[in-house]
């Protein structure tokens, strides 16, 4: 694994997550779980999906007059362009699609889970067909626990009293809802 590509690799994170850098890096996985996609798919489909959301990312700081604004960080991007670019370049792709998928479901709830039939009868089997843990902390350090506000079941005790206390969720989850 390269440094450049696992540089990319957490800046596809964050995108497809939401989450912070300092949070995925936090959790001690993301090395881990970019082997597993590399293991799980080839490293031509990683690389693939590097490029695309590198693409994705050039494309979101492209202004409406068409300028590049060439602006490296992350935070000056347009959101909704970018979201735009990650739906045509990846989400909506046959090969890429699935696989990106795959990598919000590893990084939220810690576990590959295998590619559709279709996939790996055009792509190729390796792992991908079969869904599994990357490490027993995989669990524990779930982003789906950050984004509902509780603590993993058997893993990490809340509290006493914490179950007299609703779930705390983040605003910016809601998308307009009430609590």
């Amino acid at each position: 694994m390269t440094a450049p590509q696992f540089g990319e690799f957490l800046s596809l994170s964050v995108d497809l997550t939401a989450f912070e850098e300092t949070t995925l890096l936090g959790t001690g996985l993301a090395r881990h779980y970019l082997a597993k996609v590399r293991a799980a798919c080839g490293d031509e489909v990683v690389t693939a999906l590097l490029d695309a959301h590198r693409a994705a990312r050039a494309e979101a700081a492209v202004d409406a007059c068409g300028h590049d604004r060439a602006l490296p960080d992350r935070a000056l991007l347009d959101r909704a362009l970018l979201d735009r670019a990650l739906r045509h370049r990846i989400f909506s792709d046959d090969r890429l699609g699935p696989v990106a998928r795959n990598v919000i479901k590893l990084w939220y709830a810690g576990m590959w889970c295998a590619l559709p039939p279709e996939w790996i009868d055009c792509y190729g089997a390796r792992s991908a067909a079969d869904t599994s843990a990357v490490t027993a902390a995989a669990y524990q350090e779930g982003l789906l626990w950050r984004a509902i506000g509780a603590n993993p079941p058997g893993a990490k005790a809340p509290g006493y009293g914490s179950w007299a206390q609703p779930p705390r969720i983040e605003h910016r989850y809601l998308n307009g809802a009430t609590k």
